[in-house]
């Protein structure tokens, strides 16, 4: 037999978990699109190698044959070859 004096609580804690499940479940509807819209999800485009334009490869060439770095190597007038 339920108590006169628990009725009232009963029903408030049936509305406080009817208005929890409601509002989460609103939430979780309104909430999906947004992250849904948010999220990047896959790459529209196959991924390329990460490499320097041309033009600047061929800049960065050009400066280290100019500054002699990437010269090639000289032997020295001493150097002599193997007699056979």
């Amino acid at each position: 037999m339920e108590s006169p004096r628990l009725a009232p609580v009963r029903r408030r804690a049936r509305l406080a978990k009817a208005s929890l499940g409601l509002g989460g479940a609103l939430a979780f509807g309104l909430l999906v699109p947004l992250v849904r819209a948010q999220h990047a999800g896959h790459h529209k485009q196959p991924a390329s190698a990460l490499d320097a334009p041309l033009a600047f490869r061929q800049a960065v060439s050009d400066d280290l044959l100019a500054a002699g770095i990437l010269a090639p190597a000289q032997a020295s007038p001493d150097a002599l070859t193997a007699l056979s």
